[in-house]
């Protein structure tokens, strides 16, 4: 079932006496999550929802945002450079 076009119903999980929860195999699989893998949590207040990225996705989130990062520092002194010429 689909609720957004980036969000699915995949399945449901039960948390356990010590707060643990086991990642249904889809989201498993499609995720490529293998025993022993770190994953981050990420908790939306405002939502009440969590959601889990591996550490590989974090860091390609943060290489990105450093490669938009100067990307668009090095596009702001360009302009600065042609407005002062």
């Amino acid at each position: 079932m689909t609720y957004h076009d980036q969000i699915q119903l995949v399945g449901t999980v039960t948390v356990g006496p010590k707060g643990q929860v086991v990642i249904p195999v889809e989201v498993r699989n499609s995720m490529k999550i293998q025993p022993g893998d770190r994953l981050l949590a990420l908790y939306a207040e405002d939502k009440k929802s969590i959601g889990f990225i591996t550490e590989s996705q974090a860091q390609q989130f943060i290489n990105t945002m450093g490669e938009n990062h100067t990307y668009f520092r090095d596009m702001v002194l360009k302009r600065t450079e042609e407005h002062e010429a």
